[in-house]
């Protein structure tokens, strides 16, 4: 090296060209936190996303089950009228008709998911039936025997519990 001083000018650059690397040093590190700010900023809203899709899907699932809720009872009473159909008019025509708009009506609650829970002659449950009596019956013990009132599930979940009769053993 050389003993020679070196000039005020090139000390300035020397204090500038330390005093650039700091400030590209902050610049990174500041790009670094923005970016990693803009990436939690991207994944918490693709989560608000998912999550929003979710809420919508169970508000919708919700509504339909109160709409089936609500037409189950007409269903009921179609089922309940063609039971009770004088065996003289079981052929007449207005009979018929009224048969098949129940069928067809069952049929459009089938399509939509809704699934009737079985009952007679199956194991009682209490998540899916409702006992009404106990009755002695040769039939094993918790064996219902009779269905008062149908049951309904939809989408993995019991609108309504099944009303039955249900054997008690001997």
């Amino acid at each position: 090296m050389s003993d020679k001083p070196i000039e005020p000018k090139k000390i300035k650059e020397v204090k500038n060209n330390e005093s650039l690397d700091q400030k590209i040093v902050e610049l990174e590190q500041q790009i670094g936190e923005l970016t990693l700010g803009w990436q939690r900023t991207q994944a918490d809203f693709q989560n608000f996303r998912r999550q929003s899709e979710e809420d919508r899907k169970k508000l919708l699932k919700t509504a339909n089950a109160n709409l089936l809720l609500e037409i189950l009872p007409v269903l009921d009473n179609f089922q309940l009228a063609a039971k009770h159909v004088p065996a003289e008019i079981d052929s007449n025509n207005w009979v018929v008709g009224i048969k098949q708009i129940e069928r067809q009506l069952e049929t459009i609650l089938s399509g939509e998911g809704l699934n009737r829970i079985e009952t007679v002659g199956s194991q009682f449950d209490p998540n899916l039936h409702e006992a009404i009596e106990h009755i002695p019956s040769e039939l094993p013990a918790g064996t219902i025997t009779e269905e008062v009132s149908a049951g309904y599930a939809f989408d993995g979940m019991v609108l309504r519990p099944a009303k039955v009769k249900v054997s008690a053993g001997y």
